[in-house]
C-alpha cells in the first residue's frame, strides 16, 4: 500500500538518491528515511502528540526532508515557513512568524542551526512556542518511542503557507491523498521515469522547490538540491554543474531564465564543457512567463544543446499541490500574438505581431486529476472567451485551515484561483489577475500587460517593474540604477511613449524607484497591494511630474 506520503517514499527507498551540494553529501532515500525516524523521535521528546502542528525553518539540505518525514513519523503535522531573507529586518520576519502560528496553533518551532540569531529572536518573542535547534532533535532523540504506522491517507498532511502576494498568508491544508494525486500529476506531466535525475535550486519552503523533490523521489529519480543563492548568486557557474550532474528535469520562476540569459551576456564567453542536451523538462511557472524570455534563452542556450521542447512554461499553486498544466512532452512553447482591447474586453482574438497586440504564452493543457474551466460571473464559458480560472480534482485543498469557506469556492465547488485565463484549443492561456485588473475611464487593463510593455527598455533594472492603480489612473513603478537626470528622464519618457503606442493609455504616472524596491513575496511575486501603499515614498521623476499623469 501507498496511500501515505511515507509509505511511498519507503517504496522507493532503494531506488533514489539524493545529492546536497552545499553539504557535500550524498544519501539513499532509505537512509534519509532512517535520519528522519530518529528527529521523530527528538520531536516527540518535546511532548508533542499525534496531530499536533510543528512548524519548522530550513534551509535546503538534508535537514529539511529530515524534519518533513520526521514529522510525518511522530504523527504530527509539518509546516515549514520562508527563511528570513528580503524581510524589513528581523523585527517584521517575528511578526510574520507569530501570525503564521498562531493561525496553526503551532507550538513547537524547529530553526537551523545556521540561523541561531533569528532562533534566539524569535524564542525570546514567542513565549508560548518551543523553539529548538534543529540539531538537538538528534541529540535527544529516542526511536523507541515513535509509532509504528505511516497514518491514514485522509490525514492531515503538511500545511503549507501561502506567501501573501495578493492577501496575508492562508494556510493550505494538504491531506496524504493530495500530496499523492498532486505528485503523481508532476511526475506524469513531466515523463519523470526512475532514471532521471532532478536539480532544484528553488527554496524548499517554496512548493515548487519541495514538490519538484518529492515528485523525483516517488517514482524512483535521483535529486542533485542546491541551496537558494546557488542559482541566484551564480547563475552560471549553477548550470555548468546542472549539467556536469548529467540533471534532466528542473524548475524555477521565469526570472531565473531572465538572469541566465543577463549573465551570459555579462560573461561574454560561455563555458566551453556545459551540455544541456540531456535536459527534457525545464519548469518555468510560478510566475507569469515572458515570451520574449523563452526566445533569448533559446538563443543563448541552444549552442548548449538545449532544445526548444524542453523548456515547458508551466501553471500551478500550492492549493492544487503544485501543478495545474503543463505541456505535452515533446512540445514546443506556444506563443500567440492577440489583439490588446480585445483581450482587455475578454476575447481571444488573433493579431499580427505589433503595438496593438500582445505575445501571450501557453501554459500546456490540464495534467492528469485535474479539471480546469473558466468562468464568468461565475458561470462557464466556451474557449477563447477570457474569465477566472477554476479548477478541481483530488489534488486540490479542501478549504483553507481554520477558516470558513469563502469566495474562494465557486457554488458548484470548484476552486476559484483569482486568475483570468482563456482556453484555445486546449492551451491555457494565463493573462493577469482578477484583483490586478486596472480601470482607467472604464476601460480595463491588465498589470502584466503594461509590465510586459515596458520591461525590456533600456535602464530597467533586471526587467524589475510593476504596474498598479492610483486614484483615477495607472502607476508604473520602474526600477532603474541610472544615475544622471537626462538618462532618468529619457527612461520615464521612452515608458509613456510604450504605454502610449501600444496600450492605447496616457494616464499613467511613471514612478522611478532603486533597485530591489518592489515587495515581494518569498517566492519572487510582486506584493501589488503592500506596492500601493509604498508609492509615497517615491518621487516623480521631473519630466513626468509636470502637469501630473502624462
Amino acid at each position: 500500500m501507498t496511500d501515505t506520503l511515507l509509505r511511498l517514499m519507503e517504496s522507493r527507498g532503494s531506488l533514489a538518491s539524493l545529492t546536497f551540494v552545499e553539504e557535500d553529501r550524498r544519501l539513499s532515500l532509505s537512509d534519509l528515511l532512517a535520519e528522519s525516524r530518529v528527529t521523530a523521535g527528538g520531536l516527540i521528546s518535546l511532548g508533542v502528540a499525534p496531530g499536533d502542528r510543528v512548524a519548522f525553518i530550513m534551509q535546503n539540505g538534508s535537514g529539511f526532508l529530515r524534519v518533513l518525514f520526521g514529522a510525518q513519523y511522530a504523527h504530527v503535522v509539518p509546516l515549514s515557513l520562508a527563511l528570513p531573507f528580503g524581510y524589513e529586518g528581523v523585527d517584521g520576519y517575528v511578526e510574520l512568524v507569530r501570525g503564521i502560528l498562531e493561525d496553526a496553533d503551532a507550538r513547537v518551532l524547529v530553526v537551523d542551526p545556521e540561523l541561531a540569531r533569528v532562533r534566539r529572536a524569535l524564542d525570546d518573542a514567542l513565549p508560548h512556542v518551543r523553539v529548538v535547534s534543529a540539531d538537538s532533535l538528534l541529540a535527544t532523540a529516542d526511536t523507541a518511542t515513535v509509532p509504528e504506522g505511516a497514518g491514514d491517507a485522509e490525514q492531515l498532511a503538511y500545511i503549507q503557507y501561502t506567501s501573501g502576494s495578493t492577501s496575508r498568508p492562508k494556510g493550505v491544508p494538504l491531506t496524504h491523498t493530495n500530496i499523492l494525486a498532486g505528485l503523481h500529476a508532476l511526475a506524469a506531466s513531466s515523463g519523470t521515469t526512475s532514471e532521471d535525475r532532478w536539480g532544484l535550486w528553488v527554496p524548499l519552503f517554496h512548493d515548487m522547490g519541495m514538490f519538484g523533490v518529492l515528485s523525483a523521489l516517488s517514482v524512483g529519480a535521483d535529486v542533485v538540491l542546491w541551496r537558494p543563492r546557488a542559482g541566484i548568486r551564480g547563475p552560471l557557474e549553477w548550470l555548468r554543474r546542472f549539467a556536469a550532474e548529467g540533471c534532466t528535469h528542473t524548475g524555477a520562476p521565469n526570472f531565473f531564465v531572465d538572469a541566465l540569459v543577463g549573465a551570459a551576456k555579462a560573461a561574454k564567453a560561455l563555458p566551453e564543457s556545459a551540455d544541456l542536451s540531456k535536459v527534457r523538462f525545464w519548469g518555468n511557472g510560478a510566475e507569469p512567463v515572458n515570451a520574449r524570455s523563452l526566445e533569448e534563452f533559446q538563443k543563448t542556450f541552444g549552442s548548449w544543446g538545449f532544445r526548444p521542447q524542453s523548456m515547458c512554461p508551466v501553471y500551478g499553486m500550492a492549493e492544487a499541490t503544485l501543478i495545474v498544466t503543463s505541456p505535452p512532452p515533446g512540445h514546443e512553447p506556444v506563443v500567440r500574438w492577440v489583439d490588446r482591447e480585445a483581450l482587455a474586453d475578454g476575447h481571444f482574438v488573433p493579431a499580427a505581431q505589433g503595438p496593438d497586440a500582445r505575445a501571450v504564452v501557453g501554459v500546456g493543457h490540464p495534467v492528469p486529476g485535474v479539471d480546469v474551466r473558466i468562468c464568468v460571473d461565475g458561470c462557464p464559458v466556451p474557449g477563447d472567451r477570457a474569465g477566472e480560472v477554476e479548477i478541481s480534482g483530488p489534488p486540490v485543498m479542501r478549504g483553507y485551515y481554520r477558516r470558513e469557506p469563502g469566495e474562494e469556492r465557486s457554488a458548484d465547488g470548484w476552486y476559484r484561483t483569482g486568475d483570468m485565463g482563456v482556453i484555445s484549443d486546449g492551451e491555457l492561456f494565463i493573462v493577469g489577475r482578477k484583483k490586478d485588473m486596472i480601470i482607467v475611464r472604464g476601460v480595463n487593463y491588465y498589470a502584466e500587460d503594461a509590465e510586459t510593455v515596458v520591461r525590456d527598455l533600456p535602464g530597467m533594472f533586471r526587467k524589475r517593474c510593476a504596474a498598479v492603480p492610483e486614484e483615477d489612473h495607472m502607476a508604473l513603478v520602474v526600477e532603474t540604477a541610472l544615475e544622471t537626470e537626462e538618462e532618468r528622464s529619457a527612461l520615464v519618457a521612452e515608458c509613456h511613449r510604450q504605454i502610449r503606442s501600444r496600450m492605447g493609455l496616457d494616464k499613467v504616472t511613471v514612478y522611478l524607484a532603486p533597485a530591489r524596491f518592489l515587495p515581494q513575496t518569498s517566492s519572487g511575486k510582486v506584493q501589488r497591494r503592500k506596492l500601493r501603499s509604498s508609492l509615497g515614498e517615491l518621487v516623480i521623476d521631473a519630466c513626468a511630474a509636470s502637469g501630473g499623469p502624462v
